[in-house]
């Protein structure tokens, strides 16, 4: 008996990694979607033969639905997440999980009370080369992690925006998007504490609101951030929407023993002993495979389901993470560092 699924919200992360993952799953079945975009629902309708609906709760009122990926913008995530797990269903939320912690902790408390799986999309975590490297600082291959510094950024999402839409909006309050630091960064605020086994306890942040030509915009397109963590570990984060050209995605970690570089060649770890050793991990066959490690989380959330496992990243964490960008940006605007709570 296959599980029968749904999909909230059809755009290019539902259309690029969610159906496609529930379509070619063996042990899910699609069988409806909402947009709030009618004409976006009906596409997902035509393409792949779901049934699509105009009304939220209609949808999720669907015979024999079971579980519902969210994939709207955050700042829909916390009614939407709450109403299908209301609704009786399991929930697999796109990052990040809520505008702010004290959203993601009215969502943690219904899915306790519905008894639900509510799950977050942290695909990061799903990447080889962030799998390798957990694994192999638990060897010590480096020694102990004294530092690190971590980058995840791109040319943004604005023009493309602007494109679709037609619209100049995307930075404004009422855009739709919650800035960098919420939108991107947050992979590395999950990503962090997972590889290191550790929490951050303090943060100082300084976030960029203006665009090339100095005009003020509302929403940042550039964070950068000092961590401090439980164990002593401190490091530094930079993300941006303001990187053209290519995408900035490396991770490098300092130990005792060596450095650690993720992602320095693509899909790939790189380490340098202090002894002038070089240990090189090609993990390229990954990168062939094109999005399946992004889509793998919506597979990991399918077991979790039908096996009624722990969620591989559970709400608890998604609440975590969201403590600590709300510390982030308490920080941005006091200029001091500011613990996670």
């Amino acid at each position: 008996m296959k599980l029968k699924v749904g999909v909230i919200g059809c755009g290019g992360i539902a259309t690029g990694r969610h159906i496609p993952a529930y379509i070619n799953n063996p042990n899910t079945d699609l069988v409806a979607v909402y947009d709030s975009s009618v004409e976006k629902g009906e596409k997902i309708e035509e393409e792949y033969g779901v049934k699509a609906y105009k009304n939220l709760s209609e949808m999720l009122m669907h015979p024999g639905l079971e579980a519902v990926s969210v994939c709207t913008p955050e700042m829909t995530h916390r009614d939407i997440v709450i109403e299908a797990l209301k609704s009786g269903k399991h929930v697999l939320c796109e990052k990040p999980m809520a505008l702010d912690s004290k959203q993601a902790e009215e969502m943690l408390k219904v899915a306790k009370k519905t008894k639900r799986i509510l799950m977050i999309s942290y695909n990061q975590r799903i990447y080889e080369p962030h799998w390798k490297a957990k694994e192999l600082l638990k060897q010590d291959i480096i020694g102990k992690p004294i530092a690190f510094r971590s980058f995840l950024s791109h040319g943004g999402p604005e023009i493309p925006y602007m494109e679709r839409t037609g619209r100049s909006d995307f930075f404004d309050k009422n855009g739709g998007n919650g800035g960098v630091l919420l939108s991107v960064g947050c992979h590395r605020i999950d990503l962090i504490p997972w590889m290191f086994e550790t929490q951050i306890t303090e943060i100082m942040t300084v976030l960029d609101k203006k665009k090339s030509n100095g005009i003020p915009i509302d929403n940042e397109d550039t964070a950068m951030l000092l961590l401090k963590c439980q164990n002593g570990l401190s490091g530094m984060l930079y993300t941006s929407w303001c990187v053209y050209g290519c995408n900035d995605r490396e991770t490098h970690i300092f130990g005792t023993e060596g450095v650690m570089k993720l992602f320095e060649d693509p899909w790939s770890i790189a380490v340098y002993k202090k002894n002038g050793e070089k240990i090189f991990y090609d993990l390229k066959k990954w990168a062939a495979r094109g999005s399946e490690g992004a889509t793998e989380i919506i597979n990991r959330f399918i077991s979790c389901v039908l096996e009624k496992k722990t969620p591989f990243v559970t709400p608890e964490e998604g609440v975590q993470c969201m403590k600590v960008l709300d510390a982030a940006r308490r920080s941005a605007k006091t200029g001091t560092w500011e613990k996670e709570y």
